[in-house]
């Protein structure tokens, strides 16, 4: 008897175990595109290239530390954009609101305003890839003597 009464203990003690150690997190369906890019935490640069090529040193060295904050919140979204602690233009604001949107099918992210500026950019800005600490833009760029290039931007949290 006592080895039965044991054996349920321990059997009840390993459930409460594996309960215990499940989250509300693992409950969770995985977060959206949109989600993700919008998740109110500050995207900074990491990489820029064009054609495959390093591109960095083609960009002012004031647009490098620039901070960019998208909150999801649907039915608009919103955001930030910091200066950093260099700024193009000392007489600018030190943060500028901007609205966006992400058509998830597209994978297009559109701004209401130059939140990234690129000289030459053209037409829509599409996420390549996006996950919680990543998020990889690219856009068609018309260089003068190299026709247009494909610009891909890494930003991390």
């Amino acid at each position: 008897m006592k080895y039965l009464y044991k054996l349920s203990f321990l059997v009840a003690l390993a459930s409460l175990l594996t309960l215990g150690s499940c989250s509300e997190d693992e409950n969770e369906p995985p977060k959206s595109d949109a989600e993700l890019i919008g998740s109110g935490i500050a995207w900074k640069f990491s990489a820029v290239t064009a054609a495959g090529i390093d591109a960095s040193s083609y960009i002012d060295d004031c647009y490098l530390d620039n901070l960019l904050t998208f909150n999801y919140q649907p039915p608009t979204n919103v955001g930030v954009v910091d200066s950093g602690a260099t700024k193009c233009d000392d007489s600018a604001p030190q943060t500028t609101d901007f609205t966006w949107e992400y058509d998830e099918s597209t994978k297009v992210l559109s701004v209401d305003t130059e939140v990234i500026e690129i000289p030459g950019a053209v037409g829509e800005i599409k996420v390549v890839s996006v996950s919680a600490t990543q998020l990889v833009l690219s856009q068609s760029v018309s260089l003068p003597g190299f026709g247009t290039q494909e610009i891909v931007l890494t930003l991390v949290h």
